[in-house]
């Protein structure tokens, strides 16, 4: 973070920051200035509903000093963001297929079980002369139903 001083001391002294095992500031800050540079070749893209033009873009090779460290750090707190959202969104999820909640309320009752049969003949019926009849059912004899549907013996026979 402090290479983009203007003090010629303060480049020099690099602190080591202390933080926990599994985040390492160098490696955050390596990883944000990639990612300027790697914006700005990829150049502007549209964000969210925005339209392209509607807001400025402030270029990691145009900027120096401040700038870039405030470039730095919105970076990083944007990682951050984004991985701490994407934990959230992820956890309500796990063992969630475990949980009682997905039981279905509705019970089948015995008039949903005796009109079964029917129920799929009217929907083979209903939809019998979407088929292609002389493809599929060449060599089976007809029989007419009433209204003008035709039903083979085949699916006469299922119910």
């Amino acid at each position: 973070m402090l290479e983009e001083s203007d003090d010629s001391m303060v480049k020099t002294v690099q602190p080591s920051i202390k933080t926990g095992r599994k985040w390492k500031v160098e490696k955050a800050i390596d990883k944000a200035k990639e990612c300027l540079k790697m914006k700005e070749v990829i150049g502007q893209t549209q964000i969210d509903r925005k339209g392209l033009g509607s807001s400025s873009v402030k270029w990691w090779s145009k900027t120096e000093g401040k700038e870039k460290r405030d470039m730095i750090i919105d970076e990083v707190r944007q990682k951050e963001d984004f991985r701490r959202f994407q934990k959230a969104v992820q956890l309500p999820q796990q063992g969630h297929e475990r949980t009682w909640n997905l039981q279905s309320r509705d019970f089948l009752s015995w008039e949903d079980i005796w009109q079964a049969p029917v129920r799929i003949s009217f929907l083979i019926v209903s939809v019998y002369d979407l088929l292609p009849e002389t493809i599929w059912y060449a060599g089976e004899r007809r029989m007419i139903l009433h209204a003008n549907y035709v039903m083979t013996d085949k699916l006469q026979n299922m119910f």
